[in-house]
């Protein structure tokens, strides 16, 4: 209270009419009590959902000052703010009805009437382990309006949607909400059983999303990803004996989000102990891989077809005795691809793991910890062999900084391979690799590309990247993104050219694959990742059809027309940008709506899928090497990436990096 004055009355303002209703304040010891007529602020709320202000009016204290002149009554003061508030032994709302008190984001207080929105429970994480290396999960709850009944971490599959919920006892903090102006201040700790989620969790789940879920008394559920903490162990969870098997879970953070999330590996036991007994012998093994040779070439774990595929046959054929391996998947549909070339190992039997802790190279389209056994820190530090990244793709369109620049969180790599001069200079001066790092060699999957075909192409292959924000089944179904390519491949027109005979096939990025059965277009090849070679769909049709794929710059190369489909373009984005001037060097026209890209697809199809000579011109200058020499100039890339220098650089990027870059493996 303000010094020298009193409080006469307390009114409530209503927001949306400015209706005033007065109560007077009758003083009790250093208190005041207050008696708001509700009857009457209801009858005055302007609609269901009106909120009043209260405002404290202060005169000035007779007892306190001899000249009543000598202060003048002061402007109305928000109630509110105070040193402690207590609440306790107030309902939230009152018998029978919905008004309710709520702190205000400002600490005021003020008196809310009917169904409005309610305010967001502010919730902040914390996680630990236990003795047992058991992650605990410490979770505050703070509100204005109203306590939560419940809170839950609620680990979610990616793919397959199943959820697994973790519940823990929700403790109140009475002394914690009167130092917060009277809100309600919750806690639970929640422990990640382990052997529970093993016994329940589905055999194919490999990533888990981890998130907190706050149900109030009507309930009402408000969701949160649990987001990564300075300080955050990826230490490996577990393991858990599932009979033969082991079951250890690997949290990582998501590259954009910071967002947390869980690696489930499922290997055999004796599997388990072999990577253990490798990691032991770690520091020995830079003695031999140099005499011993062996690289070890992949992909994402259930493909063989991109560059690494590419790569690995073409080394097979050419130069059989060299000690090169490729990781795939025992159940993963390309593993016949592989066939007759030999040196083919399953990923996660012990085989894979004494390749990976022995290979001088790993070789990958991605993150080389796609080629380990597991993606605990101890084995990518145990298995040091230098690391090559092949790419999956030109890069431009999309800045990728975040994902492959050099000092990108859980990516690292000892080698870079572009196809321009132009996309060496952005890997340098952009993604912060050295000149010595960076390799002009074309990508390995090029050499096929541009073989001779012995059948003309025919049709449009449509194929649209993927959103980082959407991967939930929920949340792709009321996108705008399913929304848009639907309506295309639904159109009207688009369907009498189907009629008048032409092909259109539809096929999502990787990590969308899992929706490709929400999409639905009579007439339309709708494919699932891994049921065909994106290679020979790019070579058996007239024309294509992305978003921001650098695919388009693979189709290009073979001089035939592409169309960009960028309704989202501000969101996909963001506030990374792109490395391109899109309008002067995509190698198709830009188009924003349905409408526009069916006209687009009827103007190409009658010009017999001509490219138009600007397109030409700007897929030229998309590679250096216009030429079948991709595959031997990337190996020879690959068998010069090695030597002490790569140590050093190692050491000068972690030391750079603050000592926290976690895939990094050790010199």
């Amino acid at each position: 209270m303000r010094q020298g004055y009193r409080v006469s009355e307390v009114s409530a303002v209503l927001r949306e009419t400015g209706a005033e209703v007065r109560a007077q304040a009758v003083p009790d010891g250093d208190q005041y009590a207050v008696v708001l007529p509700l009857d009457q602020l209801r009858h005055l709320a302007a609609r269901t959902g009106d909120v009043a202000d209260l405002w404290m009016h202060l005169t000035p204290d007779q007892r306190e000052t001899q000249d009543a002149t000598a202060s003048a009554p002061r402007d109305p003061v928000r109630l509110g703010k105070f040193t402690t508030t207590e609440r306790e032994a107030a309902a939230t709302s009152t018998t029978g009805s919905r008004e309710r008190v709520v702190v205000t984001q400002k600490g005021n207080l003020s008196l809310s009437f009917g169904e409005q929105t309610r305010r967001k429970f502010q919730v902040t994480v914390g996680e630990r382990r236990s003795a047992g290396s058991v992650p605990i999960y410490d979770i505050e709850v703070r509100c204005g309006d109203r306590p939560a009944v419940d809170v839950r971490v609620v680990a979610v599959a990616r793919e397959s949607e199943g959820r697994y919920l973790f519940h823990g006892t929700l403790v109140h903090l009475p002394e914690e909400g009167r130092a917060d102006q009277g809100r309600w201040v919750q806690s639970v700790s929640i422990t990640v059983d382990l052997e529970d989620l093993a016994a329940r969790i589905d055999d194919r789940v490999e990533l888990l999303d981890l998130y907190v879920e706050v149900e109030d008394a009507d309930g009402r559920v408000q969701t949160s990803r649990i987001k990564s903490q300075p300080g955050d162990r990826e230490v490996a969870w577990g393991p858990v004996s599932l009979g033969g098997d082991v079951l250890q879970v690997v949290p990582h953070t998501t590259f954009r989000g910071g967002n947390r999330s869980l690696r489930v590996e499922r290997m055999g036991a004796d599997v388990y102990r072999a990577i253990r007994r490798w990691s032991r012998l770690a520091r020995w093994l830079p003695l031999v891989r140099p005499i011993l040779g062996i690289w070890l070439v992949g992909e994402l774990p259930y493909k063989a077809q991109d560059n690494g595929y590419h790569l690995f046959r073409w080394i097979r054929q050419s130069h059989p005795r060299r000690r090169a391996y490729y990781v795939i998947d025992g159940d993963a549909p390309d593993l016949r691809r592989l066939e007759g070339l030999g040196n083919v190992v399953l990923r996660n039997s012990r085989e894979h793991v004494r390749v990976a802790f022995l290979a001088s190279r790993l070789v990958g389209t991605h993150h080389a910890e796609y080629l380990l056994p597991s993606r605990d820190p101890r084995t990518i530090a145990g298995a040091r062999g230098v690391r090559v990244f092949l790419r999956h793709g030109i890069s431009g369109t999309k800045n990728m900084v975040a994902n492959y620049g050099r000092f990108a969180p859980g990516f690292s790599t000892d080698r870079f391979h572009v196809s321009s001069d132009r996309e060496r200079e952005v890997a340098i001066k952009e993604f912060g690799y050295r000149p010595a790092q960076v390799r002009v060699t074309g990508l390995p999957r090029f050499d096929q590309l541009l073989a001779p075909s012995d059948r003309p192409p025919s049709g449009i292959l449509v194929i649209p990247t993927w959103r980082e924000w959407l991967v939930h089944r929920d949340s792709f179904e009321t996108s705008a993104y399913r929304d848009q390519w639907q309506a295309f491949l639904s159109h009207p027109q688009l369907a009498e050219l189907m009629r008048g005979g032409l092909r259109v096939t539809f096929i999502l990025h990787p990590n969308m694959r899992h929706f490709a059965d929400m999409f639905h277009a009579p007439g339309v090849q709708i494919l699932k990742q891994g049921e065909v070679d994106v290679q020979t769909l790019l070579r058996d049709h007239a024309a294509l059809i992305t978003d921001y794929s650098s695919v388009a710059f693979d189709f290009a190369l073979q001089r035939r027309p592409v169309a960009y489909f960028q309704f989202d373009q501000e969101k996909f984005f963001g506030p990374h940008g792109t490395h391109l001037d899109l309008e002067q060097e995509l190698p198709g026209p830009i188009v924003n709506d349905v409408d526009t890209l069916v006209d687009e697809v009827r103007h190409t199809a009658g010009t017999g899928f001509a490219v138009r000579s600007e397109y030409a011109d700007r897929a030229a200058r998309l590679v250096r090497y216009h030429d079948r020499r991709n595959c031997e100039r990337v190996a020879a890339s690959v068998r010069s990436a090695g030597g002490p220098v790569v140590q050093w650089w190692r050491l000068q990027d972690r030391r750079r990096a603050g000592g926290d870059h976690a895939s990094d493996p050790a010199p």
